[in-house]
């Protein structure tokens, strides 16, 4: 559990950078369509993100489903 948080923590301070490196370049890059690396790298930190996240939000709605279903079972 340590890790999951760490690598958590470590993922979230790693997507405020890419979001920050992503509006430095909407407002201060020229406007010509670009395709840089950078913005690449960014996009992809950020659905990884998304995914990780939305992922631990489902298994703890999960396992609070299964335990509230398994206390009813105990109790009856």
């Amino acid at each position: 559990i340590k890790l999951r948080i760490i690598l958590g923590i470590f993922q979230a301070c790693t997507t405020v950078l890419c979001r920050m490196v992503v509006i430095i370049h909407q407002y201060f890059a020229p406007s010509e369509y670009a395709e840089h690396v950078y913005l690449i790298v960014c996009s992809l930190n950020r659905e990884a993100f998304l995914g990780y996240f939305s992922a631990i939000a489902s298994i703890l709605a999960m396992d609070r489903g299964l335990a509230t279903v398994a206390w009813a079972w105990l109790v009856t």
